[in-house]
């Protein structure tokens, strides 16, 4: 099970907060893994008490995660706002479209190489309602800028800036979190690059979030709808 594969504390707030403000009934991950980024997500689910749930896509949770992402959803109670799909996202998001699931927020962190990354982002885009949200992590990565820089220049997106972050309620800390603070992962490896820009973009932040505004409606024969990115 890879060690060095996590998101930040403060990554994870942001996701958190995300769901909480906006309210999505469902949310859609690209890559479980070590179940960080899962946890938070499930967890706004619960606090929001709307029955929402999240679905998260990756096909080797048993075979190199040995479960451990959906384990630590299980042990913090949220189980029952986990889906688990175990297919490759160019797979998976085309089945969840064919069955109608639409979605008011994905969150990209699959494979980063181009053609992967743009394969999740329009499989992601067929998801989401207008306005959704769709969020990438590491935008620092060259193949997830190409694609962001892509979708700004050329789909109906643009970036979005939520001014509310929503702590998590005083006193007594929720069993998620209490897991969270005993993984040594988060607190001897904790990076700082959270608040790196995305180099080129003007958009602050390692987890890049666009808002849908509608649907495509390009002509694919009008050479103008192809603009430079």
């Amino acid at each position: 099970m890879p060690l060095n594969v996590y998101i930040p504390r403060e990554e994870g707030d942001y996701l958190y907060s995300l769901v909480r403000h906006y309210q999505p009934t469902v949310t859609v991950e690209v890559g479980l893994g070590n179940g960080l980024s899962t946890l938070f997500l499930c967890a706004a689910h619960a606090d929001n008490g709307l029955g929402g749930r999240h679905i998260a896509i990756d096909p080797c949770q048993r075979s190199q995660w040995n479960n451990v992402g959906v384990g630590l959803v299980q042990q913090a109670g949220l189980k029952e706002h986990l889906r688990l799909v175990e297919l490759p996202s160019h797979q998976a998001l085309p089945d969840l479209e064919r069955e109608g699931i639409r979605a008011g927020l994905v969150f990209i962190d699959g494979a980063h190489l181009t053609d992967y990354v743009f394969a999740d982002a329009l499989g992601a885009d067929r998801l989401l309602t207008a306005p959704g949200l769709l969020a990438f992590d590491d935008s620092d990565w060259p193949a997830v800028q190409t694609v962001i820089r892509y979708f700004l220049a050329n789909r109906h997106y643009q970036p979005a800036h939520p001014e509310i972050v929503i702590e998590p309620p005083p006193g007594r800390p929720s069993l998620a979190l209490r897991l969270l603070r005993r993984l040594p992962l988060i607190h001897d490896r904790l990076r700082s690059e959270f608040a790196r820009p995305a180099a080129e973009l003007g958009i602050l932040g390692r987890c890049v979030v666009l808002r849908k505004l509608k649907d495509d409606d390009r002509n694919s024969q009008d050479p103008a709808a192809h603009r430079a990115f």
